[in-house]
């Protein structure tokens, strides 16, 4: 019976653990670009209980551990926000590159930009914590303005507006910066030969791995929508119905726990 109170406390574990992951997906449902995960199981050692040179000998398993936490890669809903910095990818597999203030280079499915404005006077496109948004050579995109007109009226010593002959006041034209020009083209776009083998570093982003492979730029037909964001891929009825399996399958080896417990009393109190 000893071997029941270890195989249960093992399933007690990883269904404990598979809870932590559906929780996470769980408290991301509204992260935008947010990719959910899901666990993988595995059987552990079976050791056989009769004469190993048996023709049908007889095994049994010590419990269970977990394999894996996959990623799942589908495309998240579309919204649109008509807010100009937002960007969507709209093929799964894609990323955005930023540039962390270590240097590091991450990706990310989130496309909630901002305007970065350094100290040099100059405004470079950035993710939501201020990190660099990279173009296809993994450079910052340096944002420029439109120029506008302004009329500058000329005032005499009493500040009255000087005329013209016709009447009309007189004014000189200097530029000045207006909105800002964000070309989705300079945005960089990246795919790896297998999205599945990043590794999750958190703030939503993902980092290569040997897995994974080097990142390659999308060139051609680029699946980028402006005044978007992609959603969290997470479905709160599929989340649901793991909680309850996860929930349950938890109480049935705390159960098994109580059962050896009671079995291996009765044995201990025969006489």
């Amino acid at each position: 019976m000893i071997r029941a109170f270890f195989t249960a406390r093992s399933g007690m574990q990883a269904h404990q653990e598979n809870m932590n992951l559906i929780s996470n997906n769980m408290a991301n449902v509204n992260t935008v670009g947010f990719k959910g995960q899901r666990t993988s199981f595995t059987d552990l050692v079976y050791q056989n209980i009769n004469r190993p040179t048996a023709e049908n000998p007889a095994t049994i398993g010590h419990g269970v551990r977990i394999n894996t936490s996959d990623l799942v890669m589908a495309q998240g809903p579309l919204s649109a926000t008509n807010r100009f910095l937002d960007f969507a990818l709209t093929q799964p597999g894609e990323f955005f590159a930023v540039q962390n203030m270590s240097g590091d280079i991450q990706y990310t499915r989130s496309g909630n930009f901002m305007l970065s404005h350094h100290a040099d006077g100059n405004f470079f496109l950035a993710a939501a914590n201020g990190d660099m948004v990279l173009d296809s050579d993994q450079n910052p995109i340096r944002i420029e303005f439109e120029q506008v007109q302004v009329h500058n009226y000329v005032f005499d010593s009493n500040g009255d507006h000087v005329l013209n002959p016709d009447g009309s006041r007189q004014y000189t034209i200097s530029y000045a910066d207006g909105p800002p020009i964000i070309d989705m083209d300079a945005i960089g776009i990246f795919r790896f030969d297998n999205p599945y083998g990043l590794v999750l570093m958190g703030e939503n982003r993902f980092v290569a791995t040997d897995l994974s492979g080097q990142s390659s730029v999308v060139e051609g037909v680029r699946g980028i929508r402006g005044g978007s964001l992609e959603g969290s891929n997470v479905e709160i009825a599929t989340e649901m119905v793991r909680v309850i399996e996860a929930s349950r399958a938890f109480s049935f080896n705390s159960r098994m726990i109580q059962v050896a417990d009671e079995v291996e009393q009765t044995v201990n109190n025969l006489r």
